[in-house]
């Protein structure tokens, strides 16, 4: 008999900050790289941002092993089969990047920049990373509806992309830098990325049939239907269509993207009790 395990809210939260932290990191790694000087904005506040959530997320993982030395022995030796260990690695040498890269994104120097931008083309692989691989962990266990959903990676790094695309407008948003270049480049780069993340769950839901009964059907059904696809995708997909210059409503659509995605892990994690 396969044991379930008993993952706390504290695993929801580091699964969620840990998909924005890196949604966050390369998207600033991308509009540094790849943007014009209009993007700066962009670029600083997602190389900010992803900093204290990192930070976060180890904080979540020393908490939810109870003693804070085994965070320090699981650094000590890589383990790529321990998922705890997997994890802890990820979070560490993320965290480095957007230590660096959050310090030197406060320079206006040209040489300090360019060597930002280098650090963010590497550091944003590690990104991706820590924003897909709960979902292939998930996804790779021997238990009933998470081994059968092989997309559930991509889903989790086409959540990370809007969640930290959300994040990131929400702050330009509240620190009034809403009036900018980028600020419309995210909208659009969210409104992709959220229709990505739906088809990646139609599909899926398609092709897992009746074993995806626990979130469709089941006690966590009202959240998956109402929660995810119609709070955290179709409005603000709506939102984002309808008032695209009004300010507000954008902000509103990066508040309920961020809500979906909390969802959307909450009830992927949730569910196996079901």
């Amino acid at each position: 008999m396969l044991k379930n395990p008993h993952w706390a809210m504290m695993i929801v939260w580091y699964f969620f900050l840990g998909g924005i932290a890196g949604g966050a990191y390369f998207t600033a790694a991308i509009a540094d790289n790849f943007g014009s000087a209009r993007d700066r904005a962009v670029a600083r506040a997602g190389y900010l941002l992803s900093l204290p959530l990192v930070g976060a997320c180890g904080l979540l993982l020393i908490a939810d092993l109870g003693v804070p030395s085994r965070f320090l022995n699981m650094m000590r030796a890589f383990k790529f089969w321990d998922p705890m260990s997997l994890g802890a690695w990820a979070v560490g040498v993320f965290g480095m990047f957007t230590l660096v890269s959050s310090v030197l994104s406060l320079s206006s120097s040209e040489e300090v920049a360019s060597l930002r931008r280098k650090i963010g083309l590497v550091g944003m692989l590690f990104g991706f990373f820590l924003a897909s691989y709960t979902g292939v962990l998930l996804s790779n266990s021997a238990l009933p509806f998470w081994s059968d959903a092989r997309l559930m990676g991509a889903l989790f790094l086409a959540s990370g992309a809007s969640t930290g695309i959300a994040a990131i407008t929400l702050v330009l948003f509240l620190t009034g830098h809403a009036a900018g270049e980028g600020w419309g480049k995210l909208k659009h780069a969210d409104r992709y990325s959220m229709v990505l993340e739906l088809a990646l769950l139609i599909v899926l839901v398609v092709l897992l049939g009746a074993a995806a009964k626990p979130l469709t059907g089941g006690h966590y059904a009202p959240l998956f239907w109402g929660g995810l696809i119609g709070v955290g995708l179709v409005v603000p997909l709506v939102l984002d269509f309808v008032g695209p210059r009004v300010r507000a409503l954008g902000a509103l659509a990066a508040v309920l993207v961020l809500v979906g995605g909390f969802v959307l892990r909450y009830v992927v994690l949730m569910s196996i009790h079901a």
